[in-house]
């Protein structure tokens, strides 16, 4: 059985580089425990599976809201799990901390009137703030850190650190390419399952070939209006995510509308998208994307043939 965390923080995957990573060090220097998704899930976990413990063995989620937090469904599926359990409970569970402006509050409310009443910390930069506020709320604002002297000597110095590329190993980024296709391949799921509940004349289809490989079709008035086939695989590398839509055959690989290959910036793994004869998204092929990003790219490519039907 895992040994259960004080605090499980929920996030998009764009705020953890400025908020999470130092909220992570923050709290293992006062030693706050916390669940974090690249700390706990490793090559071959079951996503799903992995996020559900986190939750049920945390006391606390915190929960970052940002506009890019309300453009990613996993975060808010998570939010929408610790909201459930917190009202079934009675119990406090929901730490929200607001990273960004007073619009961005607005939309968050708007979305979820259920925090209205939910009193926020602001994110400063500074995760003291954070740490000094969760700490009284697990009723350790009395106990001395163990790494508080270290922590002291630490910030006392001023080092300029040369920033060094980071190299990513073959294991990493294989595991990288296997749970992002998992993530786009929810998206297109749920994508599907939502524009379907919209328009009553839209059907879908979704059809897993196998664990790395899937079909998506889209129906209007019973007529096929695209679909599109994603697998792991690309034309220059193994290390892609390959797209075909229209005309395609289920197990002949060799035929590709785009693909997304996984490239790094040197501090991220990421994908690169072709672009490959799709004018309206060009300017994609320039970013380093994340899972998330690049599950919204193909939905986008996918759903450009029906916006204009």
């Amino acid at each position: 059985m895992s040994a259960k965390k004080d605090v499980f923080i929920c996030h998009a995957n764009e705020d953890k580089a400025d908020v999470v990573r130092p909220l992570v060090l923050a709290f293992e220097e006062a030693d706050i425990s916390s669940w974090c998704d690249e700390a706990e899930i490793i090559w071959g976990d079951s996503i799903t599976q992995k996020v559900n413990e986190g939750l049920r063995i945390s006391r606390y989620v915190i929960v970052v809201l940002s506009d890019s937090f309300l453009e990613k469904n996993w975060p808010q599926r998570e939010l929408n799990s610790a909201l459930h359990l917190e009202a079934s409970t009675g119990e406090v569970r929901v730490l929200p901390l607001l990273a960004g402006t007073r619009k961005t509050k607005k939309h968050i409310l708007n979305a979820y009137p259920i925090l209205n009443d939910k009193f926020y910390l602001i994110w400063d930069g500074n995760p003291q703030t954070v740490v000094d506020h969760l700490k009284k709320r697990l009723g350790k604002q009395n106990e001395p850190s163990t790494r508080k002297s270290l922590k002291q000597k630490k910030d006392s110095l001023n080092i300029p650190l040369p920033k060094i590329p980071k190299s990513f190993t073959q294991k990493e980024k294989d595991s990288f390419l296997e749970n992002s296709f998992h993530i786009i391949k929810d998206y297109f799921r749920e994508a599907l399952f939502k524009l379907q509940k919209e328009y009553e004349f839209i059907d879908t289809s979704f059809r897993e070939v196998h664990n790395f490989k899937f079909l998506s079709t889209v129906y209007a008035h019973g007529e096929i209006v695209n679909k599109c086939k994603i697998w792991i695989g690309g034309p220059l590398s193994t290390e892609a995510i390959a797209y075909s839509e229209g005309h395609y055959t289920i197990d002949n690989d060799n035929s590709f509308n785009d693909w997304l290959e996984v490239c790094d910036d040197g501090t991220n793994l990421g994908f690169k998208a072709s672009g490959v004869s799709f004018a309206h998204l060009s300017s994609e092929r320039d970013k380093l994307l994340s899972p998330e990003e690049a599950a919204e790219y193909l939905w986008t490519r996918f759903t450009e043939t029906i916006r204009h039907r």
